[in-house]
């Protein structure tokens, strides 16, 4: 029998199904985390408002196998007091823009008053195989 060239092939549909459950995966995952994931609890807000978190560098370590982003961030701490529990959103995205991943993350150690501190060689967590941009945003610190 001869197949109709405007008929669709089935085994073509196969990737596009596949493609289409993955990101359906990654969307319910990501509400999941929206709703499961927030800021921990017992950050002090004044001193969060005295702290400046600045993204340095990050590249992705295990590229296509791991996928982990690995950061390098700076923390400037404008407190009289010693912060510690530095914890940051991060999210990352696509080669056009599209949202892929979001997580947060806490940093250990801690951050003299009235200094600056790197943390580098920071592994955040596991995020998408097409990542090519990320982002971070201050969520909350705690006293040192």
């Amino acid at each position: 029998m001869l197949s109709n060239p405007r008929t669709p092939n089935n085994k073509h549909r196969a990737p596009i199904v596949c493609t289409m459950l993955i990101s359906v995966g990654v969307f319910i995952s990501t509400l999941l985390c929206l709703g499961g994931c927030g800021a921990p609890e017992g950050g002090d807000e004044a001193l969060t408002k005295n702290t400046y978190l600045e993204l340095v560098d990050w590249h992705i370590s295990g590229f296509w196998i791991i996928n982990s982003p690995v950061v390098w961030v700076r923390v400037a701490n404008y407190n009289q007091e010693p912060i510690s529990d530095v914890t940051f959103q991060y999210n990352t995205y696509g080669y056009e823009g599209q949202p892929l991943d979001q997580a947060t993350y806490t940093l250990e150690g801690t951050v003299p008053g009235g200094t600056v501190k790197n943390f580098i060689e920071q592994y955040v967590g596991l995020v998408h195989l097409h990542s090519d941009k990320l982002m971070i945003k201050l969520i909350s610190v705690k006293h040192g």
